[in-house]
């Protein structure tokens, strides 16, 4: 059994996961969640709409920027999916530099990276966080396979060209 064949739903979860002021949380949080929920679903327009509504918002949810790319590559509008990927891999780089012992962002960049046909530059940074995290195992994992990770992530069919 792979262990990449999970990769898909670890994307959602990163995708729905969020840091966000108490007052602002729960709305934009639902607001994904309905996004998440609708990309399950195939309903990619309603998941488009719900993540452009959260990211309007709160420009520096990440996450929905991510969910947003992902429904717009599904809708074949690859040029709004590499724009919207593009500032969620910025706002995750920002992330990493102001909290430089947390995995996540730089994961996530990792993911981005790679969805954005850049597989040379997610390799490099994988290498550079397995050297930096040698004890994550996700990270380790990744790195332990590079070729199965960029595999899995390319079955979520959200890549661009």
């Amino acid at each position: 059994m792979s262990p990449f064949k999970f990769i898909p739903l670890l994307a959602l979860l990163l995708v729905t996961a969020c840091n966000r002021s108490p007052q602002d949380a729960a709305d934009t949080q639902s607001l994904m969640n309905g996004s998440a929920a609708a990309y399950i679903a195939g309903n990619y327009v309603n998941a488009q709409r719900l993540a452009a509504e959260a990211t309007r918002r709160d420009t520096q949810f990440a996450e929905a920027w991510v969910g947003y790319g992902m429904a717009s590559v599904r809708l074949g509008q690859t040029t709004l999916a590499r724009a919207t990927y593009q500032q969620a891999l910025a706002l995750y780089q920002a992330r990493h530099r102001q909290y430089p012992a947390l995995t996540t962002p730089v994961i996530q960049e990792i993911f981005l990276l790679t969805i954005l046909n850049r597989p040379a530059d997610a390799e490099a940074l994988l290498k550079q966080a397995h050297m930096e995290y040698p004890k994550d195992p996700t990270i380790t994992k990744f790195a332990s396979d590079f070729a199965g990770m960029e595999r899995g992530f390319n079955t979520l069919q959200v890549t661009v060209p």
